[in-house]
């Protein structure tokens, strides 16, 4: 089955909503992939920010239950694909975990509106900022999904 992993600094913000949002499309185009979120540094145990969770609650997307998860946590030679939100994010990936960079990808790339190869952290900016973050990362999601076939040419 194909996988894919959405990646952010510390699993509590970008990722946790992309994440909700990747599992809904999936499942609304009924594409069988295993979705996993993870951050770049170990805040293993944190809670999503309250922000975070309302947004998602907000689209009816509910964010994982899961707590924060650190990338050397997840099965990395297992996943299909990597979409980070910043460089920063992909270098580490690379670098720093081993990860083939022809398996990482900028979400933003995806962007039909082009607002941007780096997806913006909303941490401590309030609800207006992550509702637009939110749009973002789901116009990016959905274009992604429509644009590409990596995720069923694996099936």
């Amino acid at each position: 089955m194909s996988s894919v992993a959405l990646i952010c600094t510390a699993n509590r913000c970008r990722s946790v909503m992309a994440h909700a949002i990747f599992v809904a499309e999936a499942r609304r185009r009924n594409l069988p992939v295993d979705v996993y979120s993870a951050g770049v540094f170990d805040f293993r145990g944190s809670p999503a920010i309250a922000d975070t969770t309302n947004t998602c609650a907000s689209h009816s997307t509910p964010a994982p239950e899961e707590i924060a998860t650190f990338v050397s946590d997840l099965p990395l030679e297992r996943i299909t694909r990597f979409l980070v939100m910043e460089q920063m994010h992909a270098r580490e990936l690379i670098e720093t975990f081993g990860v083939d960079e022809r398996r990482v990808s900028l979400l933003g790339e995806f962007d039909p509106k082009e607002r941007g190869l780096e997806i913006s952290d909303p941490f401590s900016m309030g609800l207006p900022v992550y509702e637009r973050c939110y749009n973002q990362l789901y116009d990016c999601i959905v274009n992604y999904l429509e644009t590409t076939d990596e995720l069923r040419n694996e099936l």
